[in-house]
């Protein structure tokens, strides 16, 4: 998958006329929403017309082997329909980390025998993190551990379908959502 993140980056920087020498390194794939520019989500992005495309090659390196990016993309896909200067900004700063952390791989040990491996669910929801809607976002993993075990089988971040009105609330909601089963 490092070929993979590589091509988007390539993919991106074809599209824009960016040189990839003129990527900075950032430390996360997000933008913090408190930064953005109200003027920014009205006026039409310039990538518009190539969001879609750029998005989906990185949709795939999130569902397949990147759990780190998985909330940056759909944040971005959700948008692709209505592609603002801010969602230049926010794809920029994915790209952007893209690159400097293009070589990030998942490791994945088993050491233990079967019966003393476990499934273990983890989970955790933000608190209204969406400006515009004040939604939460749930984030999982489904992992297999033991005491020198730890195979990660699927994750998820959605976004939540009702606005809680309480971070205890926000963290419970997490139960109505199902997990990917096409996971090999």
């Amino acid at each position: 998958m490092i070929g993979h993140s590589k091509g988007v980056v390539d993919y991106y920087c074809k599209l824009t006329n960016t040189k990839v020498e003129s990527l900075r390194m950032v430390k996360t794939p997000s933008l913090d929403d408190h930064e953005i520019n109200a003027n920014d989500l009205e006026v039409k992005g310039s990538l518009a017309a190539e969001a879609a495309s750029i998005v989906l090659k990185a949709l795939y390196t999130a569902r397949m082997n990147r759990p780190d990016i998985y909330f940056s993309v759909n944040v971005l896909a959700r948008e692709v329909t209505r592609w603002t200067r801010v969602c230049d900004k926010r794809l920029h700063r994915l790209i952007c980390y893209f690159h400097h952390q293009c070589d990030l791989v998942f490791t994945c040990f088993l050491g233990d025998e079967l019966k003393d491996l476990k499934l273990a669910f983890y989970s955790d929801a933000s608190f209204a993190d969406d400006l515009a809607t004040s939604k939460s976002c749930t984030g999982t993993v489904l992992s297999i551990v033991g005491p020198r075990t730890n195979v990660p089988l699927t994750w998820l971040c959605k976004k939540q379908m009702a606005v809680s009105h309480s971070s205890t609330e926000s963290a419970v909601s997490y139960t109505h959502l199902t997990l990917p089963t096409n996971r090999e």
